[in-house]
């Protein structure tokens, strides 16, 4: 029998794409949550109720523009497993992962460039627990008050931890502007005093630390050359991503109220329509600043991630 032709089927990468675009046409920026993170035990990011593993990259903004309340996830096959089952008729949520390929028959004239084990991106289906019955579910601690001080601790315990930061300047009665300065690797915010609240300010630090992780001394990235350009768009979209992650973590809103929203959701439409890759990588890259500022490295992880080969969408299946 013929095998049926898949020429018609579209990639993952469109899949992921699509919807995260139509997430940005109903008026949601996935990346961002104008609410306090709720706090469970193992930390503020969706994770396998199975396996108990926090996903990663692309799969976080996956499920969290989710309309469900509850971070936890698990396959058809991990519900029964546990007893329990999932609702006939609930309709799966698909999350993405890379596979590594079995190596191709060894050809003594290549380098070691070439015999690079290659990587296909792949995806599976994850049930939230809330489509499910039979389970016995952990109590979730909803968001506590936010803090009555002008510093909230446990961002600024973020920054002060981080051992290799770039210079910061975040005093200057006369800045008017946040950005990071790659030559002089070095942070400059406008005083505290002149934003709303700590969220908006932490979160606005948050965005220029992810920035300086690309320094060549850290993850060295490609900067864009000027607004607008390929790498720039790129760039801009790894420091949203990751300064929600670190917001995330912190427990604080991410919502950026002083933004033209109508055009900032329509430029990010255009970029993702243009880059159906745009939005995966991105995420990986995020994930990995996240990681650079918090201090992990990759033997810290939960799971296995190629550093060099791929960009990854990491999973906890």
């Amino acid at each position: 029998m013929k095998k049926p032709s898949t020429s018609n089927r579209p990639s993952i990468y469109q899949t992921v794409t699509d919807r995260i675009i139509s997430s940005l046409k109903a008026g949601v920026i996935p990346w961002e949550k104008p609410w306090a993170s709720p706090r469970f035990t193992g930390g503020p990011f969706p994770r396998n109720f199975h396996t108990g593993k926090p996903y990663r990259g692309i799969n976080i903004l996956l499920l969290w523009s989710s309309d469900f309340s509850s971070p936890f996830w698990l396959t058809f096959k991990q519900a029964q497993e546990l007893k329990g089952n999932v609702r006939k008729g609930e309709r799966g949520t698909p999350i993405v992962f890379f596979k590594q390929l079995a190596h191709a028959e060894k050809d003594n004239t290549k380098t070691d460039e070439d015999e690079r084990t290659p990587f296909v991106l792949c995806h599976y289906t994850v049930f939230n627990v809330e489509q499910c019955d039979g389970l016995s579910l952990p109590e979730i601690v909803p968001p506590t008050a936010a803090p009555e001080i002008d510093d909230d601790e446990t961002c600024e315990g973020i920054v002060s931890a981080w051992e290799n930061r770039p210079a910061l300047h975040l005093t200057s009665p006369t800045e008017y502007r946040a950005y990071y300065r790659p030559h002089t690797d070095s942070v400059h915010m406008p005083a505290r005093s002149r934003f709303v609240d700590a969220a908006h300010y932490y979160s606005t630090l948050f965005h220029e630390l992810v920035h300086s992780t690309g320094h060549e001394s850290r993850l060295n990235r490609t900067f864009g050359d000027h607004f607008g350009d390929e790498l720039y768009s790129k760039e801009e979209l790894v420091a949203e991503m990751g300064a929600a992650f670190l917001c995330a973590i912190a427990g604080i809103a991410n919502e950026h109220t002083d933004r033209n929203t109508t055009a900032y959701i329509q430029n990010w439409i255009s970029k993702l329509e243009e880059d159906n890759r745009l939005i995966v990588h991105a995420a990986a890259n995020a994930q990995r600043a996240a990681d650079c500022i918090l201090g992990e490295t990759f033997e810290d992880r939960t799971e296995a991630e190629p550093a060099k080969d791929a960009e990854l969408a990491e999973v906890a299946a």
